[in-house]
This record gives structure tokens, sequence and C-alpha cells, in this order.
């Protein structure tokens, strides 16, 4: 919605009273600007309302912000790809590919969880160069050369590890999530520190910029002189190793590595990143809006666990979010 439009639609009649007329456009602009925090804040109220006793502790919010450490993880990377106005599908298959030689170098080859985090680690970033260097040749949509890739990712973990599920993981590795630094969990500070590094790459650097001249309008940021091949690649490279990060932290919380290990993990960082562009009617993908997204989704996914909804209403409601979002976008950007 234009700035006309909006402002047409909080326009109050001429003859109504003076409160009136100085009340509802405040409203209308408070609502804008806060309805999305009021609205979660009402979601976790009624949580504890309705659950006292399980929803609303300390072990319970803990629980939260760790299992939603991989999302977060992979979210705020996505963050920097959709700011270019591209997309990037291909992170199931990373999760599948990188998690497979993680276990499987130890599994395997014996050696020890350093080298398995680096192995994994490495997996997500070449992944991302190659996405990179495809979105950037500008030959093919970035949604169907990053699926295809996905697709490929996930049938190289298939073949390596022989579509079976490994679960003789070292202890050493199982600590990297389950040990903890004065009661923080190390997932969440790994999230933390990957999130600190994305906000400040968004908000103070010149790659930022660039990233959000290309969302706007590619070919006024190209006349810019805006290397724009470079920043699309450098964008999908750190998605890449986001990706890589967050199968590191999937495979050690649940010690194993499974085929099934990146399904069901493709609509949540979509649904939290375009989530976030209504976080204080920002309008444009943010780091900060990710968060409060991805949190969102946890507590929301948490909260229907303890009221015992089934796990496939919890499917539903977060497809119906992103059409909802995405509806509410295209809206605001006419």
């Amino acid at each position: 919605m234009s700035a006309s439009e909006r402002a047409a639609a909080t326009e109050v009649p001429p003859g109504a009273p003076v409160a009136t007329r100085r009340l509802l456009p405040l409203l209308a602009r408070l609502g804008d600007r806060y309805g999305t925090l009021v609205g979660f804040a009402a979601m976790v109220l009624l949580f504890c309302l309705l659950r006292p006793s399980t929803f609303a502790t300390w072990d319970d919010l803990r629980s939260i912000v760790e299992q939603a450490s991989p999302i977060l993880v992979l979210a705020v990377g996505l963050t920097l790809v959709l700011s270019t106005g591209h997309f990037d599908l291909s992170f199931p298959g990373i999760l599948n590919l990188a998690s497979a030689g993680a276990v499987l170098i130890m599994t395997e080859a014996h050696e020890g969880w350093a080298i398995a985090v680096l192995i994994g680690l490495a997996i997500g970033l070449v992944s991302g160069v190659i996405a990179g260097v495809g979105v950037a040749s500008g030959r093919a949509s970035s949604f169907i050369i990053t699926l295809a890739l996905s697709t490929i990712w996930s049938g190289l973990a298939i073949g390596i590890s022989g579509a079976r599920t490994i679960t003789d993981v070292p202890t050493s590795y199982l600590n990297i999530t389950f040990n903890t630094v004065l009661g923080i969990p190390n997932a969440v500070i790994v999230a933390f520190c990957v999130t600190l590094v994305m906000f400040s790459l968004m908000r103070w650097s010149a790659f930022g910029r660039y990233t959000q001249a290309l969302g706007s309008n590619a070919s006024a940021a190209r006349l810019a002189g805006i290397r724009v091949s470079t920043t699309q690649v450098f964008a999908h490279v750190l998605f890449g190793l986001c990706a890589g990060i967050a199968a590191i932290l999937l495979s050690s919380s649940s010690g194993q590595y499974t085929p099934s290990i990146g399904s069901g993990s493709l609509i949540t960082p979509f649904v939290a990143v375009f989530f976030g562009t209504s976080v204080l009617a920002a309008r444009r993908f943010n780091v900060f809006g990710t968060v409060v997204g991805t949190l969102f989704i946890g507590t929301l996914q948490t909260g229907m666990v303890v009221l015992e909804i089934a796990p496939w209403v919890s499917e539903v409601i977060l497809g119906a979010a992103l059409i909802l979002i995405l509806v509410a976008v295209a809206k605001r950007s006419r």
C-alpha cells in the first residue's frame, strides 16, 4: 500500500468530532507499527492462561529458544538472499548433505567432532557458491535453480549414507548443542552470534546497503556501480554457510543423521522472514524482524504442543500464515 493509499484509508470524515479526527489516524498508525508485537504478546498471554503450570516457566522459554536456534540461523541467512530480490530453496538439501557428511566422517572415517564440523560448514559453503553462481548467471530463475540444487544435494546425501539412519554419533559431537555456558545452551549462543553478524552486515556494511538496493531495483543498482553479481553470490554463500551451521545444530541435537532431517524445514524460515517485514511496519526484510518472526513461530509450535493439539494443525497454520503474509506484503508494495 502506497503512502497516499494509507493516508486515504485512515482519513476521517470532515464532520467527525475533533477528538475522533485526531484519535483514529493515531490508532491506525500505532496498529500498523505495533500490531504484530501486540498480537505476539496476546498469543503468549493466551497460552499462559490456558496452561499456566507448563507454559509460563523458565524451562519452557529455554526450550522455545533452543529449538528455534537452527531455524533462526536459517532465517537470518535467508533474509540476506531475499533482500537481493531472489529466492534460495536449496537449504533443505544442504541440511541433508551437510548432516550426512558430518556424521559419516565421524562414524565411517573415525575423525573427531571438529573435522565433522568443518566438513558440514564446507559443504554449506560450496553449496552456497554453486547456488550463487547459478543465480548470478541470470539465465534461469533463482527459484528453479535452487530447487533443483536442493534435489541434487538430497540425492547425494541419500547416496553417501545408503538412505539409512546413523545413530552411533560420538558424545563429543552431541555436546556441541547439549553443553551450556552460564546456563545458556551452546545452540542458542551459536544462533545469537550468527544473528549478530548478519544484523551488523545488513545494518552497517556496504554489502547490506547493496542487498537492499538490489531488492529495490537491480537495474538502478547496476547503473549506480554496484557489483550485482558479486553481491548476489556473496548473499547465497553466506546463506549456504548458515545452512551448514544449522545442519550441525540439527544433527548434534538429535544425535543422529536421518534422510528426513531436512524435510519440513522449507516453509518455516520463509514464514519467519516475511513475518519480520510487518514488525514495526518495516515493510522490508530485516534481521530484527526475522528474529521476532522466528520466536513467534517457536512460541506457536510449543504452545500447540502444550495444548496437545495435533502436529499437522501447526503445519496448516504455518502454511496459511505464509499465504496471508505474502498477500499483505503484496498489498503494501502497491
